[in-house]
């Protein structure tokens, strides 16, 4: 018989089949894993950090899917704010009086669980505060939607300057109130000529 016969060559082609052939177990080790992590629809688990601290979800006034980024600043009451309509004082939650800003914004996605407002509000007469504004600065106002201990939520505080001791001086002034927000490289801005309510049977109550 020829050494080269289809009968004599098959066991020796099917054993080289057999050897040459990679075991199932090695075909879904690590390759696989990382092909499935990157195409199925489950969150990837990834130290990022832009994608480990944000949050499942915003709360306070954020709408991220909305068509656009915007800015509205609404009363306690739920008025919308703008050109002269009247900017109300109140008590805050931690017994300090404030005229206090609701914000509605959103059309980006802020990635984190917090931003920050600037504000700068003259009041003629009453430009009193360290930088020589009747309120200015920084605020970080939470957008996450966890339950937390302590803090003011949903509102972005105007703070009386501490020098101003009869709140009811100011009631009936017209108050400038410039805010900024930066959202994914573009800063929004509200800008309002307002007149301040701070009637002196309300001061005189206290906030408490």
């Amino acid at each position: 018989m020829r050494l080269d016969s289809p009968l004599t060559l098959l066991p020796t082609i099917l054993a080289c089949a057999l050897a040459c052939t990679p075991e199932a177990a090695t075909t879904t080790d690590q390759s696989t894993t990382s092909t499935t992590s990157d195409t199925t629809s489950t969150p990837p688990t990834t130290t990022d950090d832009a994608t480990t601290d944000a949050p499942a979800g915003y709360c306070w006034g954020l709408d991220d899917d909305a068509p656009a980024p915007f800015l509205e600043l609404y009363d306690h009451q739920g008025n919308q704010l703008g050109d002269g309509v009247t900017l109300p004082l109140e008590c805050g939650a931690q017994g300090l009086w404030m005229f206090g800003l609701y914000p509605k914004f959103g059309g980006w996605d802020p990635k984190r669980d917090s931003v920050t407002f600037t504000l700068t509000v003259d009041v003629e007469g009453f430009n009193i505060n360290p930088a020589g504004h009747f309120f200015s600065g920084d605020v970080d106002y939470y957008v996450g939607c966890d339950e937390l201990d302590g803090g003011v939520f949903g509102v972005v505080p105007l703070l009386p300057p501490d020098e101003l001791a009869d709140l009811s001086m100011v009631d009936g002034l017209t108050a400038n109130v410039h805010v900024e927000l930066h959202a994914s490289g573009q800063t929004l801005t509200f800008d309002a000529m307002m007149p301040l309510s701070a009637p002196m049977e309300l001061t005189q109550k206290g906030c408490l």
